[in-house]
C-alpha cells in the first residue's frame, strides 16, 4: 500500500530530520537532483535539453533553482524564471539563486505583466517545470502566479510539477481555480493526499516520489492507497477443494416493479466476483424477471407487507455470510421500513446502497444501532450529502474528512463512490481507489460494485474487503473502456470484466 500524507505532516517531518541535524541545503540538493532527474526522464535526453524552471519564492521555487544546476550538470540548457523580485525570496531560495548566478546560469524576472517575457521563454523551452507554489500554499493562484500558470495551460511540451501542481490542495485535492496540469509530478518526501483524491489527481500525470528519507514513525498517513499485490494478501484464495458455501453466500434484496435490472446486475455482480451461491429476495412480480436473466441465483418472492419482507429476508440470511440490500428497492414507505428493520436486526454482514441508503434520509444516526458488527454503507455524492447533513458541494471538497467523520460516529465502513472513490472504516483507517474512471459513468454500474462488495465482504467481513472491492470494480471499468471504449462501456461490460480484472491483481 501507498502511505499518504497531509501537507503539515509532511512539513513536520522536514523539521524534525532538520532537529535531527540534517542540513536544510542537503534536503533541498537531494530534492532538486529528483526534481532533474524526473525532468530529464519525461524528456528521454540530455544534451541540449532546453528547460524553463518556473520559480516562486518558498522553498518549491529553490527546489527549482537548484534542480538547474543539476540539469546544467547534466548538458541540459535551464533557465530560471522568477515569478518574484530575488529580494523576495526566502533564505534557502536566495542561497541557491546567489549558486546558479555565481555558475553565470540563465535568470529572468518576470515583472507585474510578464506576458511578453514569459511567452518567449517557453517559446524557446522543450520542458516546463513548475516551482511556483509547494503544498504549503492553499486557495487559487492569484495575481502573476495565476498568469503564468495560465501561461502553462498552452505549453504544447512536457510539464513536470515539483511536489505538486500549483493550484491544487495538497490535502484535499481540490482545484479552486486555475491550476497546473503536469505530465509528470514529482512529490518529494512522502506521498500527499490530495494528489489522489479528485479532482486533483487529473492535474498530475504521472506521480513518482522523490525519497528524502524524512517519513518517520511519529506520523500516521491519513489514508492509504492499494496497490495490485495488496489484493493477493488481503482476498482469501479459493482453494482446490473449495465448496460453493466456502466461496461465501449472498442474499440481495432489491429490483421493483420497473427496476429488475437492479436486481440481475447485483446478483451477477456478486456471481462474477467470487460467490458460491446467491439468492435474490424481490417482490413477486419481479422475481421471475430476475430468474430468468440470472439463472445462476435462486430467487424469493417477497409480499408486500413488512412483517412479511422482513421474516423471508431474515430468514434467508440464516444461512447466509452477507445480505446487500437497496439497489432498485425504490422509496415505498413498506419498503423503506422493511430496509431499517433489516439493519436494526440482521447480525450478518450488510452491505447498503442506493435506496437502502435512503430509507436512512434524515436518520442517519439510527445506523450506529445496525445490528451487525460489519456494514458497509455505499453512497454517492449527494447520497453521502444527504446522509451527514451537508451540502454536496461540501463532500465534494471534503470527502476523505466527511467519509472518516462519519465512518466513526456511525460505526460503519463508508465507501464514498466517486472518482477516487475513498472507502474509510471506523477504525479511522482510510483508503483511497486508484482505479476507476468515465467508462464507470453510466446507469447500473452503482449496482455492480455492490454485488461486487456483497461478495468479497462474504469471504472476509472486514473493511479492507470494500477497499478490494471498489478496486476491482474500478479495474474491470477501465479495462472494459479499453476493450470496447469508454462511450460504449455499460454496466453489462463492466461485469464481463471483472474476471480480467481479477486475474490482472492475481486473485
Amino acid at each position: 500500500m501507498r502511505d499518504l500524507y497531509l501537507p503539515e505532516q509532511v512539513q513536520a517531518m522536514d523539521q524534525r530530520a532538520f532537529d535531527r541535524a540534517v542540513d536544510p541545503a542537503e534536503l533541498m540538493d537531494r530534492a532538486a537532483g529528483l526534481l532533474a532527474r524526473g525532468v530529464l526522464a519525461v524528456a528521454n535526453r540530455r544534451a541540449g535539453l532546453r528547460v524553463v524552471l518556473l520559480c516562486g519564492k518558498g522553498n518549491n521555487g529553490g527546489d527549482g533553482i537548484a534542480a538547474a544546476r543539476h540539469l546544467a550538470d547534466r548538458e541540459a540548457e535551464p533557465v530560471v524564471v522568477l515569478v518574484s523580485s530575488p529580494d523576495q525570496l526566502g533564505d534557502d531560495a536566495s542561497r541557491e539563486l546567489s549558486t546558479w548566478q555565481g555558475r553565470s546560469g540563465a535568470t529572468i524576472v518576470l515583472d507585474d505583466d510578464p506576458g511578453a517575457a514569459l511567452a518567449e521563454v517557453l517559446a524557446w523551452a522543450d520542458v516546463a517545470v513548475d516551482c511556483l507554489l509547494g503544498t504549503g500554499a492553499s486557495g487559487a493562484p492569484r495575481g502573476v502566479m495565476a498568469d503564468v500558470v495560465e501561461a502553462l495551460g498552452d505549453f504544447p511540451g512536457p510539464v513536470v510539477a515539483c511536489d505538486i501542481p500549483t493550484g491544487v490542495d495538497g490535502a484535499s485535492g481540490a482545484v479552486p481555480g486555475p491550476a497546473v496540469r503536469a505530465d509528470l509530478t514529482v512529490t518529494l518526501g512522502a506521498h500527499k493526499r490530495g494528489l489522489s483524491l479528485s479532482p486533483g489527481q487529473d492535474f498530475t500525470g504521472r506521480v513518482v516520489l522523490g525519497e528524502l528519507d524524512v517519513v518517520d514513525g511519529q506520523a500516521e498517513p491519513v489514508a492509504q492507497v492499494l496497490e495490485p499485490d495488496d489484493l493477493q494478501s488481503l482476498l482469501p484464495a479459493i482453494g482446490a477443494q473449495a465448496e460453493k458455501r466456502q466461496r461465501g453466500v449472498v442474499v440481495i434484496y432489491a429490483g421493483a416493479e420497473g427496476t429488475s435490472g437492479a436486481a440481475i446486475l447485483t446478483a451477477r455482480g456478486a456471481l462474477r466476483a467470487g460467490a458460491g451461491l446467491v439468492t435474490v429476495a424481490t417482490p413477486a412480480a419481479v422475481a421471475p424477471i430476475v430468474a430468468g436473466a440470472v439463472p445462476e441465483a435462486m430467487t424469493v418472492a417477497l409480499p408486500a407487507d413488512v412483517a412479511g419482507i422482513v421474516r423471508i429476508v431474515a430468514d434467508a440470511v440464516a444461512r447466509a455470510d452477507v445480505l446487500a440490500l437497496g439497489p432498485g428497492l425504490g422509496l415505498a414507505d413498506q419498503t423503506q421500513r422493511a430496509v431499517r428493520e433489516l439493519v436494526a436486526t440482521v447480525q450478518a454482514p450488510v452491505v447498503l446502497d442506493a435506496d437502502g441508503l435512503n430509507a436512512f434520509r434524515g436518520r442517519a444516526d439510527d445506523l450506529a444501532d445496525a445490528a451487525s458488527d460489519t456494514l458497509v454503507a455505499t453512497p454517492h455524492q449527494r447520497e453521502l450529502a444527504r446522509l451527514a447533513g451537508v451540502t454536496a458541494e461540501d463532500v465534494e471538497a471534503r470527502r476523505a474528512d466527511i467519509a472518516a467523520e462519519h465512518a466513526a460516529s456511525w460505526g460503519v465502513t463508508v465507501m464514498a463512490k466517486g472518482p477516487a472513490t475513498v472507502i474509510a472504516a471506523p477504525d479511522g483507517r482510510v483508503w483511497i481507489n486508484p482505479t476507476g474512471g468515465p467508462a464507470l459513468a453510466t446507469g447500473g454500474t452503482g449496482d455492480v460494485l455492490a454485488g461486487v462488495t456483497a461478495a468479497l465482504v462474504a469471504g472476509r467481513a472486514r473493511p479492507e474487503s470494500a477497499a478490494c472491492a471498489a478496486y476491482l470494480h474500478g479495474l474491470a471499468g477501465d479495462l472494459a473502456g479499453e476493450s470496447v471504449g469508454v462511450r460504449a462501456t455499460t454496466a453489462g461490460t463492466v461485469i464481463d470484466h471483472l474476471g480480467p480484472a481479477a486475474m490482472t491483481v492475481g486473485v
